[in-house]
Parts: C-alpha cells; sequence; structure tokens
C-alpha cells in the first residue's frame, strides 16, 4: 500500500475543527489505497480521558516530547485543547525568548516536523503523497518547502481561510497573513477546500493568477464508525431538554447579545435546571461560562472544560438540539465547525447563530433553524421555536441524502479524486 505523509499543528487531542478534519482524514484513507503516516504535535500527558483506546488513531510520529498538563486547571487544558496557550506551560527562560516570537510553538512545531520528514522520507520509500493542512501555515510552508526538492505529489487543504481579515476580492493586504496566504494559494500545487464559497472568495481574489482546476471542493465529514455515532444513541429525555451549544470566537458585542439571548429564551421558557441543560464548548465556550455565571443561566450549566475530543462527540451524542454560534467577523460566513458535521451524521436536530454563509445554508438544508448573530429577540426566538418543536416531538434530524454527502467516505471519493488528478 502507497504512503502518505500528514503534516498538521492540529490533531487529537486537540480539538479544533482542523484536528478533527485531519484525523478523520488519516484514520479512513486506507480503504483507498493510502497508508497514512501523522506528523502531529507532541502528545499530551496528564490527559488520559482525552486519549483512551477508544478513539482509534493512525500512525503518529510526534515533532517533540509530550507536555504534561496535569497541574492545568480545567480551563487552561481548555485553552491548550484548542490550540492556544502552549507557551505558558515553558520554564521561564524560554517564555522569555518566545517574546521574540510571533508563533514560538509554530516555530517549534515547524523544526521538529521537518526533522521528522526528513527522517520519515529517508525510511520509508513508498512514501509517495505529501497532505499538509493550515491554518496554521507552517504545515503549508514546510510543505512548499519539500515540494521544491522531492518528487512527491502534495495536497494543500485549506481548512479555512489563511487571512482571517478576508479582504474583499481586488484588495491586497500587507500583513504577513496576507502575503502568507498569496504565497501558499499562487504556489501552483493541488489544493483542497471545505465549500465552494471558499472556492469562489480565492478564485475572485485571485483572478487571472489562481487556476480553478488547482481546487477542489472537499467538504468536512463525520465517521459513523465511531461508536459515538451508534444505535446506542441516547433517547431524548422527556423532562430534560438538552442543549449543545458550539461557540466560535466571537466579538464581546456579539458575545454580549448571545448570552443575552439565551437569557431571553429562558426566561420566556421558564427553563431552570429541573427541566433544561446547557453544555457549551468552542474556543468562546469560557467567555459565554464567564459572562453567565451570575445569571439564571447558572445553575442550568453542565460542563466539562478540558476533557478532550471523545467527551465533546458524547456531549454531541446525547444532545436534544445542537446549536452553532459564530459571530459577524467577515471569516465567519466561511466556517462550518468539524463538532457541527458530527452532530448532523448523528441526527441531532440543528441550529445556528450565524451571518448569511456556509453554516447558515447548511442548517436550513438540514431542516434546522438559524438566526443572525447580534439580534437579541431574533435568536431568543428561535431558540423558542426549537424548544417548541422538542416539546411536541416534532424535531427531525438532517435528512438521509445531506447525510450521504457529508459521510467520510463520501468526502473522501472527492478527495482521492483530487489526488489521482494530480498523481506524479
Amino acid at each position: 500500500m502507497r504512503k502518505a505523509l500528514f503534516l498538521t499543528r492540529q490533531f487529537p487531542p486537540f480539538v479544533t475543527s482542523g484536528a478533527s478534519r485531519a484525523w478523520k482524514f488519516a484514520l479512513n484513507l486506507p480503504p483507498f489505497g493510502w497508508e497514512p503516516i501523522v506528523v502531529a504535535p507532541p502528545e499530551i500527558a496528564g490527559l488520559e480521558e482525552a486519549r483512551p483506546a477508544s478513539l482509534p488513531m493512525p500512525p503518529v510520529s510526534r515533532t517533540g516530547p509530550a507536555i504534561d498538563l496535569g497541574g492545568l486547571g480545567a480551563w487552561e487544558r481548555e485553552a491548550v485543547l484548542l490550540g492556544r496557550g502552549l507557551h505558558t506551560l515553558k520554564p521561564l527562560a524560554a517564555r522569555l525568548s518566545s517574546l521574540f516570537s510571533d508563533d514560538p510553538e509554530g516555530a517549534a512545531w515547524q523544526r521538529g516536523a521537518a526533522a521528522e520528514v526528513e527522517r520519515l522520507l529517508s525510511e520509508h520509500s513508498d512514501i509517495e503523497m505529501l497532505y499538509a493542512q493550515g491554518p496554521p501555515l507552517q504545515p503549508l510552508m514546510l510543505a512548499l518547502d519539500i515540494a521544491r526538492r522531492r518528487h512527491l505529489t502534495v495536497l494543500l487543504d485549506i481548512a479555512s481561510p489563511l487571512d482571517p481579515a478576508m479582504p474583499p476580492p481586488g484588495t491586497r493586504g500587507q500583513s504577513a497573513a496576507a502575503k502568507a496566504e498569496e504565497r501558499v494559494l499562487l504556489s501552483g500545487l493541488p489544493m483542497i477546500v471545505p465549500s465552494r464559497a471558499l472556492k469562489e472568495y480565492f478564485l475572485k481574489k485571485y483572478q487571472g493568477r489562481l487556476s480553478n482546476g488547482l481546487m477542489t471542493i472537499v467538504p468536512p465529514g463525520y465517521d459513523a464508525a465511531h461508536p459515538s455515532f451508534g444505535a446506542s444513541s441516547a433517547a431524548p429525555s422527556s423532562s430534560i431538554m438538552r442543549w449543545v451549544f458550539h461557540v466560535g470566537a466571537l466579538s464581546k458585542r456579539d458575545l454580549k447579545a448571545f448570552t443575552a439571548g439565551v437569557v431571553a429564551f429562558a426566561k420566556n421558557e421558564g427553563l431552570g435546571p429541573d427541566n433544561a441543560q446547557l453544555h457549551f464548548m468552542g474556543e468562546g465556550a469560557q467567555e459565554v461560562f464567564r459572562w453567565s455565571a451570575k445569571s439564571a443561566l447558572a445553575p442550568m450549566i453542565a460542563m466539562e472544560p478540558g476533557s478532550g475530543m471523545l467527551q465533546e462527540l458524547e456531549c454531541c451524542r446525547k444532545a436534544d438540539i445542537f446549536c452553532t454560534v459564530l459571530g459577524s467577523a467577515p471569516v465567519d460566513a466561511f466556517i462550518v465547525p468539524d463538532r457541527m458535521i458530527d452532530a448532523l451524521g448523528m441526527r441531532r436536530p440543528l441550529c445556528c447563530v450565524a451571518p448569511s454563509g456556509v453554516l447558515e445554508r447548511l442548517v436550513l438544508d438540514a431542516g434546522g433553524l438559524v438566526a443572525p448573530c447580534g439580534e437579541v429577540g431574533l435568536m431568543a426566538a428561535m431558540m423558542g421555536n426549537m424548544a417548541a418543536q422538542w416539546r411536541s416531538r416534532t424535531l427531525r434530524g438532517a435528512p438521509d441524502e445531506l447525510l450521504r454527502k457529508y459521510a467520510v467516505g463520501s468526502v473522501l471519493h472527492e478527495m482521492v479524486g483530487a489526488i489521482k488528478l494530480q498523481y506524479v
């Protein structure tokens, strides 16, 4: 079987969408004739609940020694699992030196990954393909360097916008992110992107310089083979309405509005700990928790931050209603968190707070409800409508056609097609 080398700074037990996407791709490639070897960040010690035997793993080569989180609190662990705060675990001297680098963990990963790649290529002559995922940028930049020196099939996975400012097509940014994005997009290497909207954005932004044929749409997918997707999924409770909110990075304005919307919804519906349970996950979960700690929501909040991907999948499985919350930043119109796709695959009823964009269209296609970010009344009304359907037992999961589209086998069929087009 041919081997595929995966370069990623995000891999379980990290809980980012990038980690989940790379993990599913690597785990499910063998039936398509490719054996993956993942060059991933260091393991995390002191977090055994995030790495139990029931979370299957492909062959993984780590870029450094394990990081011990045993002495950290739950929210500190959660920050690390979300890809933030690793430098705070280093000795003082290392922390001081990191002041001279915008991304010290990224630089360390790239050094370690470059050495691992050379070792693996020398030991495995049957490595024929290189997959690199970004953001973060380092795996993509390393892939560009390897592509210049090695005769390999290269596939760049642009899992989300590389320049989060998302300047309108026709403008050229001067930031480091903008320059790096231009270098990657115009490298001439084949790429995959998760949505048609993101592909069209890039084609318009680099009109006349970026070839349509170099970019293939490979949407996010769910892996129904995982135990969390089994027939043992929790039956809806007759008395406790379980909400799971996946919250993205929100501005203070969007955060305040969302929290106010949930408070208004709970008040309108007469919710309390005896009839409702609220679980928050994602990059913005801690801020929501802080804003809600002294509100009427506090007794209803049930969450276990810092517990890893399996815990998040279990929360999805047990949800009566799954709601993704995004903000009003330009990048939010192009984002679909991977955990939303998992919830879709588990046939959980879906809703979202999001700008007009990719996520909104997905939720509507799944039969769910949507509300714009920043609109307190509309958010509360949307949640109230979902609650009314829960009480009347009329909530439904996604239709079969949508489930087939986002099954990981269908998704990988598109990815393998992109590989075959470029196979050397």
